[in-house]
């Protein structure tokens, strides 16, 4: 069957077009292939596009024959785009000067990965207290100084006491002669001289008396205000001639012997913290870190806010600290001995969330050249800049660090450093 004459004219006109295109495509393959194709291949090469040029001249072939020809063109440039391709990728290999991007790289190791709780808390003393009478009086005389040593029982504080003490002597005086009435009608008693009545008369006065006068001496006793444990005075606050009254503290007795510190923790953690839990303490004012273990921990929720109390004793002979003093508390809750860490920094998240880092491949045997390869990883914990990785890195993968924002899955990348460095460091 004839084509149409329309066809036949577009038929001409691409024929018309094709030997310059060949000729094109020829020039190209010459200038990328020059370098590193064998002399006698590229003669070969030359003598086909000539042969291909004459045949398109011809306009007397038919429209099949030429469909032919366009399907042996269309192979061959894929042959040769395939070829070309390769000679990219060792042109590119062979030139040391190409821009590549440049990364370093995390070797990364199995080692331990803790994780730890952060609060605060408060250091108090065991015996830390606000000395106040017990009974109103004026005071008379102040026996000890600030920072002061003084045992269990030492007279701190005396208060006006006169009265007492008058009515102390009256007392004894009525008991003496209570005794001695006593003393008669027991004996006429005994000689069956006398009632019953007054003899038991005689005995209940006594009794009185002796309750009566133990109990002026307690009084008095108040009015004289004593050390309760061994400590030092820490601050005196009365003065001479001041009336002292039960809400009102006179002095502050201390004993740093030992010290215990108070934290409050999340009740999210009650499983994790129990006693004997490891804890680093850090005293920020001091400069000074102590590792201890958590003596006590409470048994109530604090309804407020949700937490619950947790305590370490500390011994502190030297005294070294004090009371009210505020700690950095570092609770150690999930260890894992076996396992690889590394830098937050080196984590990145695709747009559905999901956590990847950048793995370098060595290439060709270099150390310098690699190829990164985009890996999926799944993350546990995270603590002081590093997160522990339970799935995707293996011992020893290089991990891009540095540059790893701007390089893609598949790239040739040059490695600047490789960085050393334990999981736990």
């Amino acid at each position: 069957m004839l084509m149409p004459c329309c066809k036949w004219l577009q038929l001409a006109v691409l024929l018309k077009k094709l030997p310059v295109l060949l000729i094109r495509i020829n020039r190209f393959i010459i200038m990328t292939l020059t370098r590193t194709l064998p002399a006698a291949l590229l003669s070969f090469m030359l003598i086909f596009a000539a042969s291909c040029s004459k045949s398109a001249q011809n306009s007397d072939v038919d429209a099949e024959d030429v469909y032919a020809r366009r399907v042996v063109l269309m192979a061959q440039i894929d042959s040769l785009q395939n070829l070309l391709t390769q000679v990219d990728a060792e042109l590119q290999r062979l030139d040391t000067n190409s821009n590549k991007s440049a990364v370093t790289v995390y070797r990364s190791m199995r080692g331990q990965f803790e994780h730890y709780v952060e609060i605060f808390g408060t250091l108090e003393a065991d015996k830390n207290a606000d000395i106040t009478p017990e009974t109103q009086g004026t005071i008379i005389n102040i026996l000890v100084r600030e920072g002061q040593e003084v045992k269990k029982g030492a007279l701190l504080v005396e208060l006006d006491a006169s009265v007492l003490a008058n009515n102390i002597k009256e007392a004894e005086t009525q008991l003496e002669f209570a005794r001695t009435v006593f003393q008669k009608q027991k004996r006429l008693w005994e000689q069956k001289i006398g009632s019953e009545l007054q003899y038991l008369e005689s005995k209940n006065a006594v009794d009185n008396l002796e309750s009566r006068l133990r109990t002026l001496r307690s009084q008095f006793d108040q009015t004289r205000i004593r050390a309760p444990f061994d400590g030092r005075v820490d601050e005196v606050f009365a003065r001479i001639g001041q009336l002292a009254s039960p809400q009102m503290p006179l002095l502050r007795l201390v004993n740093l012997k030992n010290v215990y510190l108070n934290a409050d923790v999340s009740e999210r953690y009650i499983r994790q913290i129990t006693e004997g839990s490891k804890a680093r303490l850090e005293f920020p004012s001091l400069r000074d870190t102590v590792l201890t273990t958590v003596t006590q921990t409470g048994s109530v929720i604090n309804p407020a806010n949700r937490t619950f109390r947790v305590v370490f004793r500390l011994e502190n002979s030297n005294e070294y600290f004090k009371p009210n003093l505020m700690a950095n508390v570092y609770i150690l809750d999930y260890v894992n001995d076996s396992v690889v860490s590394i830098p937050n920094r080196m984590i990145q998240q695709d747009p559905q969330g999901n956590d990847y880092v950048y793995i370098a491949l060595p290439a060709d045997d270099s150390d310098e050249i690699a190829i990164v390869e985009r890996r999926p990883v799944t993350v546990g914990l995270t603590y002081a800049g590093r997160t522990e990785i339970l799935d995707g890195i293996m011992h020893g993968d290089l991990v891009v660090d540095k540059g790893s924002r701007s390089i893609k899955s598949d790239q040739r990348v040059r490695v600047s450093e490789i960085i050393e460095s334990a999981s736990n460091e």
